[in-house]
């Protein structure tokens, strides 16, 4: 088919753009905050065992991950006059925002496990809001873009906006810590009703500022089943694009996912010798120097990715972060702590890349679905992708817990842990995450959706959408 014969690709408003970008605010809130005040708060400060505070984090994330198929079949299925996304966006910022501040006002003065029991539950009521609203924000991207340069660009959107969510996150903890609260419980309190708040306003965004799409009519001579929850494991599993892709960004959270889990103490006991406050003082510089090149970083991204391709640059990415774990081995050196954030910065320019493109490849996957069986799932498929890449992310919070339990850490030691308790931490915090990414590498190599294979599939979709509507 010659490039004369190509059809007209809809331009995307800017206004859609910024506000889908916007909702990746409230996304990265919602994913990154818990994991980053639960060890913290519940286990430093209220003394609950970190085994027991990574089992119940990990647990809302397995809830989390099984109803996000569920909530995808039925965000595909949904016809309203708002569009298959938005009411679902709008309900589930709402919910999230309030169960997200629900989960830091706990009484004082309650035991173990009275602790744990309020934990575990306002934990699987603030998951289940938050898949209520990111599942159909992410479908509502992989929808609104067309060609396979302009999901790039789309997405390059939420890739700058995220960090500055997650700039905001790095430092709660901190805020927790400042003079104007009496102790941690009272700044947690008011920390995460004002994090709730944030939720809500900027998880409203893609609900006021996007429109969608008008579903493409199906050709009678498809016979479409209606998604289903087996349709989509079914259907990702014989997709070898998308389950290498998917396999892949599941290995590098689980590498990043348990850093994040296992940061805070590595910088707390092997830096600074248990001084929580100096330590989240850096974690706060560490996150806020990270998201500020992630946001530098992500233009020239795009532009790599245009130029050499998708998969190149994300498989790039990927060797970098290998390198950088090998590095932190000898940046984490308690006589110069701030060496750390030389690893955040470099941290900063793979991420650019890696979450950009991810998601950018998916939508490119959910046209080769419908090429192959006639219906647009971009819910079902976002959200198989999201309940296979949550297991693992829950697997690397149970990990965090029961690493520092195995390697003996105790939280009544304060800054006189043992040497081999830090040496562990700190062999757990470079070794397992550069160990996830390489197999990341191997299994990328089954990605076959290149840049002409997936213009060859958007044609043949837009030549069956004009003759089904001449017909």
């Amino acid at each position: 088919m010659s490039e004369q014969k190509s059809p007209a690709v809809e331009t995307l408003r800017l206004k859609s753009q910024i506000g889908y970008g916007l909702g990746n605010f409230a996304t990265m809130i919602g994913k990154q905050a818990p994991k980053q005040l639960s060890l913290p708060v519940y286990n430093i400060t209220l003394g609950v065992s970190p085994s027991s505070v990574s089992l119940i984090l990990a647990s809302g994330r397995l809830f989390d991950a099984f109803i996000d198929p569920f909530v995808g079949h039925w965000s595909d299925r949904s016809q309203t006059r708002w569009g298959r996304r938005r009411p679902f966006i709008f309900l589930g910022s709402i919910l999230t925002g309030m169960f997200f501040a629900l989960m830091w006002v706990f009484p004082r003065g309650l035991g173990e496990n009275a602790y744990l029991a309020y934990y575990a539950v306002t934990s699987l009521l603030f998951y289940f809001a938050l898949t209520l609203y990111s599942v159909p924000w992410y479908a509502l991207g992989y929808e609104m873009a067309e060609t396979y340069d302009q999901r790039t660009k789309l997405m390059a959107f939420p890739t700058a906006i995220g960090p500055v969510a997650q700039i905001l996150v790095a430092w709660l903890f901190a805020f927790t810590q400042l003079d104007i609260f009496s102790d941690t419980i009272e700044g947690i309190r008011a920390v995460g009703l004002g994090a709730g708040v944030i939720l809500v306003a900027f998880g409203l965004m893609p609900f006021f500022w996007v429109k969608e799409k008008a579903l493409p009519v199906v050709p009678k001579t498809l016979k479409v089943k209606p998604p289903s929850f087996l349709d989509g494991m079914k259907a990702s599993a014989k997709n070898r694009p998308f389950r290498s892709l998917t396999i892949a960004f599941t290995l590098i959270l689980i590498g990043t996912s348990m850093v994040g889990g296992l940061g805070f103490y590595v910088h707390t006991y092997v830096l600074f010798g248990g001084d929580t406050k100096a330590a989240s003082i850096l974690n706060g510089w560490a996150g806020t120097l990270t998201q500020v090149v992630t946001i530098v970083c992500t233009p020239l991204a795009v532009k790599l990715s245009t130029r050499f391709g998708k998969k190149e640059v994300f498989m790039a990415a990927i060797a970098c972060g290998v390198a950088r774990m090998g590095i932190l081995w000898f940046l984490l050196d308690p006589a110069h702590p701030n060496l750390v954030l030389i690893n955040a910065a470099l941290y900063g320019m793979e991420s650019a890349a890696i979450f950009m493109l991810c998601h950018a490849m998916i939508a490119d996957v959910c046209d080769l679905d419908e090429l192959e069986c006639g219906a647009r799932r971009e819910g079902l498929f976002g959200a198989v992708y999201a309940w296979i890449f949550k297991t693992g992310i829950a697997l690397s919070y149970g990990l965090s817990g029961y690493i520092l339990t195995g390697i003996g850490f105790d939280r009544a030691l304060g800054g006189a842990q043992a040497g081999t308790t830090l040496l562990w931490m700190k062999i757990a915090y470079c070794v397992a995450p550069a160990a996830a990414f390489i197999a990341a590498l191997f299994v990328l190599r089954g990605y076959t959706l290149n840049r002409s294979g997936a213009e060859v599939v958007r044609l043949k979709l837009a030549e069956r959408h004009i003759q089904t509507q001449a017909g």
